[in-house]
């Protein structure tokens, strides 16, 4: 049976029209039967949440985060399909200085991107599919942030070190990240 994918997009009021314009393109021909979860929320946390709770309800089988201020090609939900993992995604850079990629390797490192698929501690969740089983093994709420002495552990962070600490795996797609762009006052891309 062909996957259902809940395309989750967590925003405010607004989201970024060159945002919109890829996930119009992406939804012409998504590589698989696929609905638009969107939360409005000032707490992104919640609005992961709420996403997850229509998910669930909607029976899908995939749930592929994207962030309203992400920049993606139009075959991404096809692409991160393909790879038949629980859990897979692109990284991208940080807004501000030194932009360095927003995940950290198995070896507690940011990484530069390589091709292929690279096996990842955590992974941020602006671009990131996740089969809906993950979830049944996870407590709620699924994302939360928190804070480790003076340090604090954003949602998608928590949520990744959760789920390896459950026993699933997640993945980098490497080629995909270079094509990924995170809106800014620019749009900053990996190199």
């Amino acid at each position: 049976m062909e996957p259902l994918v809940a395309i989750g997009v967590p925003s405010g009021d607004m989201v970024h029209a060159d945002f919109a314009m890829r996930l119009a393109t992406m939804c012409i021909n998504p590589g698989s039967r696929c609905f638009i979860a969107n939360a409005k929320s000032s707490l992104v946390m919640v609005g992961r949440n709420i996403i997850v709770g229509a998910a669930q309800a909607a029976k899908a089988t995939h749930l592929l985060f994207l962030d309203s201020d992400l920049v993606f090609p139009a075959d991404t939900l096809a692409r991160l399909l393909r790879h038949d993992r629980d859990i897979v995604g692109g990284l991208y850079p940080q807004r501000a200085p030194p932009h360095h990629p927003l995940g950290v390797t198995l070896q507690g490192e940011h990484t530069s991107v390589i091709s292929g698929l690279t096996e990842m501690k955590i992974m941020p969740t602006g671009c990131l599919l996740i089969r809906l089983r993950v979830f049944d093994r996870l407590t709620k709420p699924y994302f939360n942030t928190r804070v480790e002495g003076e340090k604090l552990v954003g949602e998608d962070y928590d949520f990744c070190l959760r789920a390896t600490g459950a026993g699933f795996s997640i993945w980098c797609d490497g080629d995909l990240s270079r094509e990924l762009g995170h809106i800014g006052q620019d749009i900053f891309r990996l190199a």
